[in-house]
Order: structure tokens, then sequence, then C-alpha cells
């Protein structure tokens, strides 16, 4: 029966992570800090996320790819760099210390509560005439926002849409586009990596998986248009990523403190 009501929370949390996911951005976060407040490992965390992010892109990639928003071999020059990078960033993520990557979490997670909390700028939806690039140096970028990606995901889908729509010059519809293609292809890898390494927790990872397709499905439904609806899920988000990082504080504090004084 526990863990019946278990593998239920779980799914409640993908569930909820569909819903933020569609209307503010920040799945990963949200999963992330829910995963570690719930006690799982911060590598295991790591890795059973990547399920849902696979399925979720996939979802999206799909639907910009039959509504002709996504020219795939001309986005090929973001994906190769993102694959590569992310591939190193996923290795580095399964072999350094499960107390260093909380730490690494939680910094990531404060970081991610400046664009919550800031009041986000007016953009232009009109497309903007492209500008060829320096491919080395494209590939350079790219590599990175890989790396960083394979390495922790929380807010990727962010620096992904900064880099094509202000450093390449391309639309935002096509830079969310491109986005949904880098991040599905690169995790694909990335999971198989984390599986290798014991580092998903497989009935975890399939139930929010499950939430997650369910909740992006009733929030683009019926609560996209909602007027307060975005207001709701950013306090949600502050609220779980503060609580996951005083938790993880506390508890490094008390360990830190038993090990100086026992």
């Amino acid at each position: 029966m526990q863990e019946v009501l278990q593998y239920f929370l779980f799914l409640s949390v993908g569930v909820l992570a569909g819903f933020v996911n569609t209307l503010a951005g920040g799945a990963s976060v949200f999963i992330l800090s829910t995963l570690l407040f719930f006690g799982v490992p911060a590598n295991v965390a790591n890795g059973t996320n990547r399920l849902g992010i696979f399925v979720q892109n996939l979802a999206g990639t799909t639907t910009f790819y039959k509504n002709g928003l996504l020219d795939i071999p001309s986005s090929l020059i973001y994906v190769i760099p993102s694959i590569i990078g992310a591939s190193f960033g996923a290795w580095i993520a399964t072999d350094i210390s499960q107390q260093l990557l909380e730490y690494i979490m939680a910094g990531v997670m404060a970081i991610t509560l400046y664009p919550l909390l800031k009041k986000p700028p007016k953009v232009s939806l009109q497309e903007i005439i492209h500008k060829q690039k320096n491919p080395v140096v494209i590939a350079l970028l790219f590599f990175s926002i890989g790396f960083y990606g394979g390495f922790i995901q929380a807010g990727i889908g962010l620096l992904i849409i900064v880099a094509l729509s202000k450093i390449v010059h391309l639309s935002i519809i096509r830079s969310n586009a491109i986005k949904m293609l880098i991040i599905l292809i690169y995790t694909l890898p990335v999971f198989i990596i984390f599986v290798y390494n014991d580092l998903v927790d497989w009935p975890i990872a399939i139930w929010l998986a499950i939430g997650q397709i369910i909740g992006t499905s009733i929030a683009a439904k019926f609560f996209v248009k909602h007027p307060k609806a975005n207001i709701w899920v950013k306090w949600l988000l502050v609220s779980m990523i503060l609580i996951a990082i005083i938790k993880i504080i506390e508890w490094k504090f008390l360990w830190d403190l038993m090990v100086t004084y026992v």
C-alpha cells in the first residue's frame, strides 16, 4: 500500500511538472527540487528526470515538425555540437561526488530564482533577418550549452532560446522548435549514460513521465488561457525551489557539524 501511494505521489509530481512546463517553463527545476526534497539522491534524481524530458520534447518536436515550423537539416549545426557537449556533461555528472552535485544543484536553483522573480522583457515574435555567424563560434557555443544540459538540464530551454534568438538571430517560434529538437536528440545518449551507470529509478521515472504527459495535455487544453495560471505556477515553482535549497543546506550544515565535533 505504501509503495502504491509513493508512485501515486510521483505521478502527481509529474502532472504538476507538466503544468509548470506548459505554463511557465522550468519542469526540470521543479522535478529535481521535488525529488531532492523526498530524499532521492542528487545523481539519481538527475538521471531519473531524463525520461520525462525525452517524452515531452518528442511530443513538442513532432508538433512543430507536423506544422512546418521545424527544418531538421538546417538545425544540425546546432544539434550536433550539443550532442557531443551533452555526452561529456552527463559523463562528468555521473562521476562527481554526491555532495558536490547537491551543492551545484542548490546553486543552479538559486540562480533560476532571478529570472522567475524578475519581470520578463517584451520580446517581439517577428522574424529577424538571419545573420550568418562563424560556424566555429556556433559550434563552441552549442557544445557549451549541450554540456550544461547533459550535466544538470535545469533551465536549459531558456539558454537555448536566448542563444538562438539573440545570438544567431532566429525568430522566437523557430528558436523554440529547434530547442525542442536539440533537447530531444541529446537526451537520448545522456539518458543511456545515466542508465549504464545505474542512476535511473525506473518506477519513479515512468510515473513522472506519464504524469508529465497528462499535466501537459490538461494545461494546454484548460489552463493556458486562464489569466492567473502563470502567476500560480510561478509561485509554486519558487516555493519548491526555496524548500529544496533549504533542505540541502540544512542537511549539509548538520552533516558538517557532526563530522567536525563527533
